[in-house]
């Protein structure tokens, strides 16, 4: 629900002070200072929290289906894709590979990580 509320420039210079020490934006500062003040802690779940929470419900059995064969068998058996290279598809991989490790030691080194 949004609320407009009028503050005084006393109000607001030291309400910019405060989020700028702690790097929040005007408006979670504010909200920081009236959920404190409100004594209201609107935790977030973690995403562990989350996990747990997922695991703990039971499965819909209407979502469930039993297999009817065999996954491996199937990989096993899949039909063969004769435009494949397996070397052209190494050679192109590494090549990504490489352009990953590339980016991550330009950022590491950016962020004085190097």
């Amino acid at each position: 629900m949004p609320i407009t509320i009028t503050l005084t420039d006393t109000l607001v210079a030291k309400l910019q002070e405060k989020a700028e020490l702690q790097r929040l934006s005007v408006e979670e500062a504010a909200l920081h200072i009236l959920s404190t003040g409100l004594e209201i802690d609107e935790k977030y779940p973690t995403p562990e929290d989350v996990v747990a929470r997922i695991q703990a419900t039971l499965p819909h059995s209407v979502a469930l289906q039993t297999p009817a064969h065999s996954l491996a068998e199937a990989l096993r058996n899949a039909p063969i894709d004769p435009e494949f290279d397996l070397d052209t598809w190494q050679k192109e991989w590494d090549a990504v590979e490489a352009e990953m490790k590339a980016l991550t030691e330009t950022k590491n080194q950016s962020e004085g990580r190097g």
